[in-house]
């Protein structure tokens, strides 16, 4: 498969920051696109609206085994990008049964509810706090040492694809992104936060930010995605999908800041350090650049712009949900 364009393709955990963008992509490619979410409501996924009429989407939770196997019999999907997650770190210290539920456990259920389907290729999306506190840059060979609940679920996870590809030879690839902003993402992570702060003209209490991060332009790593699921031959493989050039959050806050004129000054050292905080996470991403061909568009200022520019006109309107 050298395209997406009129494949059968499901997408779980697609109404999320990162997965609604990836169906916005697929969607562009021609993709028959099916997007799974927990969410059970009446009211239409809000990051989909747009797109509402160009894709399908199917309620349920991954943990439900009846529930995937309704899906995979329905959908009969050729490639899959499971990134239905319980994603936050800090909270996963207070909900770790929640976690390995939805991580490890989601993760087994929808694997052996669409093991007869006879897809083509399997995309489950780890994360680059796999990698734990070990020395950056990080590279797929490496030793991990995963030190939070959300991370050891996600290793374990990534495990079972691992062992189930050796095992009995389905077509799964495993991914570790390393964090995404852009348009979009809810407000409680750090760049949103950051901006709509400095918007609202609130105070910014910060750590001493001395801690660094990459992070990558959400369409950049979709980019790295979609190769993933066309690229031959590259099954059983684990790729990081990352820049590869950190920052420190100092230098990040400061750097958001500048670019939108200083209307408010961070509080540096105001907020304890996190326990177990890994104090730098940088990857190699040498084997995506050469297995996928792929490579970042976006410096991180030209997309903090981008990014900027999308919260200051949402949160100009007082309904947003941003605004909550």
């Amino acid at each position: 498969m050298d395209t997406l364009r009129d494949a059968h393709v499901l997408v779980t955990g697609g109404a999320g920051f990162i997965g609604a963008h990836l169906v916005q992509r697929l969607v562009a490619d021609g993709a028959d696109v099916h997007v799974l979410t927990s969410e059970v409501s009446s009211l239409f996924p809000g990051r989909l609206l747009d797109i509402k009429d160009k894709i399908t989407v199917h309620e349920g939770n991954v943990v439900d085994r009846s529930a995937m196997d309704s899906v995979a019999r329905n959908v009969r999907p050729q490639v899959i990008f499971h990134m239905a997650a319980f994603t936050h770190v800090g909270k996963s210290w207070t909900r770790v049964d929640e976690c390995i539920q939805t991580n490890v456990q989601g993760t087994v259920s929808l694997l052996e509810a669409l093991h007869n389907v006879g897809y083509e290729r399997f995309i489950n999306f780890g994360t680059s706090e796999i990698y734990g506190d070990i020395p950056a840059p990080f590279r797929e060979d490496a030793i991990v040492n995963p030190i939070s609940p959300y991370a050891v679920s996600k290793y374990g996870a990534e495990r079972f694809c691992r062992m189930f590809h050796r095992s009995y030879g389905w077509p799964l690839v495993m991914l570790r992104p390393f964090n995404a902003y852009g348009p979009g993402q809810t407000p409680d992570r750090v760049i949103p936060e950051i901006i709509a702060r400095a918007v609202r003209g609130d105070e910014l209490a910060m750590t001493q930010g001395r801690q660094t991060r990459e992070f990558n332009y959400v369409t950049d790593l979709v980019d790295g995605f979609v190769r993933a699921a066309v690229t031959p031959g590259i099954e059983g493989e684990v790729i990081n999908i990352g820049c590869g050039e950190d920052v420190s959050m100092r230098d990040l806050a400061t750097t958001i800041l500048d670019l939108m004129g200083n209307p408010i000054t961070p509080k540096f050292g105001a907020l304890p350090e996190r326990p177990a905080e890994i104090m730098e996470m940088r990857c190699d991403n040498s084997k995506a650049r050469t297995l996928l061909r792929w490579e970042p568009k976006h410096s991180l200022t030209d997309g903090l712009k981008k990014t900027i520019e999308w919260y200051e006109a949402e949160l100009a309107s007082p309904r947003s949900p941003f605004n909550l």
